[in-house]
Parts: C-alpha cells; structure tokens; sequence
C-alpha cells in the first residue's frame, strides 16, 4: 500500500465554479459594453464639439463715437453712454475728455450726484470730483480717462484701448482729452 501523505492529486480541468454563461446573460452583458462604450464616445465628441464652439462674450466695440463737439453742453456730465459703453463725457472750458465709470476701489459702477457736482459709488463710498479725482472714501486712485479724439467725419471717437491714469501724469497725453 502506498503512503497517503506522499500522493499529489490530479489535477482538474473542469471550472470550480458551477456556473456557466448562458447564452441570454452574454448577450445582455455584450448591450450593457456597447451601451457604455457608445455613451462614452458620445460624451467624447460632445466635449470635443463644446470645444469648437465655445461660449462668447458679446461686448460692445471698444472704439466708437459719441457725437459731435457742440452736443456737449460746457460743464455738465454726459451720462448717456454709461450704460452701453461704461464712459462719462465731460465738457469743460477747455477740453472734453471720456472717464472711466469703473471706481479703482473695487470696480463698482458710480453715480455722477448732479446736486453734489461728484461721482459717488455705492459699494463703498468713494467719491470723486467731476474731473475723476478721489477725493473721499476707500478708492486708492482718481478714475482713468479714456482716448479721445475727432473722427474723420467730425464726431467724437472714444478708443477704450487706450487708458490714460492720473498718478502716472498721463493725463497731460494729448490723447487723454479733445482741446477745443
């Protein structure tokens, strides 16, 4: 009798396990890869065409006219393109020039107080002459001036490209500011 201890069993060639694909569970799990493998590549070209076609900021032109020099009342603020184009202008015994309506404090919108002859912003209480500078409040630097100019035709072309700052002494540039 051989020795029990010393014997190596047989090896198996049938699965441990007793269950067995059958031919409907192959078929589901071959929709269910499908399926994955079509929303993966969906959302692929999704993001790539997303890519393509980004979102776009539509904003107005950074460049354009305002009118003719004799619309500008001498002394007074033109409110009239803060809204669409962010600009005052102003006329004054000598010149008209375009100011900046972002306050340098923190980039709220200021009023111009036609009562108060001044340009108060409302976020923090900064104040600034009708020539755009600080004078009260938190905003560390008057407002900057904008580039303008006459246009061919004989209106006033503002170019927002161009910013001119007061503590730089930029605004002695002749482009700061239309001489009449």
């Amino acid at each position: 009798m051989a020795d029990k201890k010393n014997v190596i069993p047989k090896a198996s060639i049938e699965p441990q396990s007793d269950k067995k694909i059958t031919r409907r569970g192959f078929i589901s799990w071959l929709s269910i890869g499908w399926l994955a493998f079509a929303g993966a590549t969906g959302g692929f070209f999704t993001a790539m065409i997303r890519f393509l076609f980004p979102n776009v900021l539509f904003e107005p032109p950074q460049s354009f006219k305002v009118g003719y020099p004799d619309e500008f009342t001498k002394g007074m603020v033109d409110t009239r393109f803060k809204k669409k184009h962010a600009v005052w202008i102003i006329r004054d015994d000598k010149s008209i020039y375009a100011l900046s309506t972002v306050c340098t404090h923190l980039g709220c919108t200021p009023n111009w107080l036609e009562a108060e002859q001044k340009y108060k912003c409302p976020c923090h209480g900064s104040g600034f002459r009708k020539s755009g500078i600080n004078f009260e409040g938190p905003a560390p630097r008057p407002l900057e001036r904008f580039s303008i100019s006459l246009a061919a035709d004989g209106q006033i072309l503002v170019d927002k490209t161009k910013s001119f700052k007061w503590e730089k002494g930029e605004w002695e540039n002749k482009e700061s500011s239309l001489r009449i």
